[in-house]
């Protein structure tokens, strides 16, 4: 008994050195009853990115939705009745609500210690991180959208921060790499987790095709981009051959299934970083197992585990990033939040790969 009390007192003398919780705070709220990702402070303005190794950005939105196999609905089209099947709505809802969810991993709770990453250190230790709020939406007119979302995020890419979005649907990479790419020279690498190929082109020019825009700017190399957990008819032939005509790399999910998520990723890394200067990842979370991760605004039966998405986060987020997103969930959908909180945890990962890749030099 004296040795399990020697063990509390000591371990009470270690945490008084800690900096000690104050009664009262303000809240850390970007707005109403949302607070910021993880409680991190807030840059209100592009001076105050100054200094910050990752910056999260909500864009929430949401532009032309599949209604049905054959019929799609405009940006400013009204939701969907309630028990829709096929038309899900509600992506420009969800970066308020990965902010709520995000309080499973606020800073205020042990700092940004995660004993299965860093048994001793907190992830964000020296690191600043900081929540850019959100991109003003303007769902009548695409064109202005998607030049503010370009605007905010390259006030993080001026500021030496990487960027960290908040989905909307499937449209979000492409201002994001826009902005990514402007002041580039050198090609970069691009891994993405979906069940649907969206390298579709006509129709709607914002019909969540972002693959086909990024391809079209001449900045990225097709056998550098990588799709994993493709599965569905929803993809179509079309979009095969423009990925085998191009060499875009693509894995079905029976491929991972098959073959194992570590050799998938793997191939993947390799794919995505030769002759590359740094890595985009895009998590589009209908990549997932919808009975795992729910509220997918597209979902798609038999997709990657949490243990095979854990892992290749891990994998990745110790690449040089250059920009990382997590979209396409509908929150009207979503079942106690759980799909919410994965999507917030997908971040935690990015954020911890940062630290670690920074603190190994």
């Amino acid at each position: 008994m004296a040795r399990i009390a020697q063990g509390f007192t000591r371990a009470a003398e270690h945490a008084s050195g800690a900096a000690p919780r104050r009664e009262r705070r303000v809240e850390d709220l970007l707005y109403g009853d949302v607070p910021t990702f993880m409680e991190l402070p807030l840059a209100r303005t592009r001076d105050e990115l100054a200094g910050a190794a990752a910056a999260i950005l909500g864009f929430g939105y949401e532009g032309v939705t599949i209604k049905t196999p054959s019929l799609s609905a405009p940006p400013t089209t009204s939701r969907p009745a309630p028990g829709s099947v096929y038309w899900r709505m509600g992506a420009d809802d969800a970066p308020a609500a990965i902010r709520r969810c995000s309080l499973f991993y606020s800073i205020h709770h042990n700092g940004g210690w995660y004993p299965e990453i860093d048994r001793e250190h907190s992830v964000l230790n020296g690191l600043r991180v900081v929540d850019y709020g959100d991109v003003a939406v303007v769902p009548e007119n695409t064109a202005e959208t998607l030049r503010r979302a370009r605007e905010r995020v390259a006030d993080v890419i001026r500021a030496g921060a990487l960027p960290i979005v908040l989905g909307g649907d499937h449209t979000t990479p492409t201002p994001v790499l826009e902005a990514v790419l402007e002041p580039r020279a050198r090609p970069i690498g691009i891994i993405v987790f979906d069940a649907h190929l969206d390298l579709s082109q006509g129709g709607d020019p914002w019909a969540s095709n972002e693959w086909s825009k990024v391809l079209e700017s001449g900045k990225v190399r097709p056998e550098n981009i990588v799709i994993i957990g493709v599965r569905s008819n929803r993809s179509t032939v079309f979009e095969r051959q423009v990925a085998e005509t191009l060499g875009v790399g693509f894995v079905t999910i029976d491929q991972v299934k098959d073959g194992g998520i570590r050799g998938v990723v793997a191939d993947a890394i390799r794919r995505a970083t030769e002759g590359t200067d740094g890595v985009y990842v895009s998590l589009d979370i209908d990549a997932m197992e919808p009975t795992l991760v729910p509220g997918q605004k597209a979902p798609e039966i038999w997709g990657l585990t949490i243990d095979e998405i854990m892992y290749a986060l891990r994998q990745v987020s110790r690449l040089d990033l250059v920009g990382f997103d997590v979209c396409e969930l509908s929150p009207t959908y979503d079942v106690h939040g759980l799909g919410a909180q994965f999507c917030a945890r997908a971040v935690v990962e990015i954020l911890a790969g940062l630290w670690l890749r920074r603190r190994s030099g």
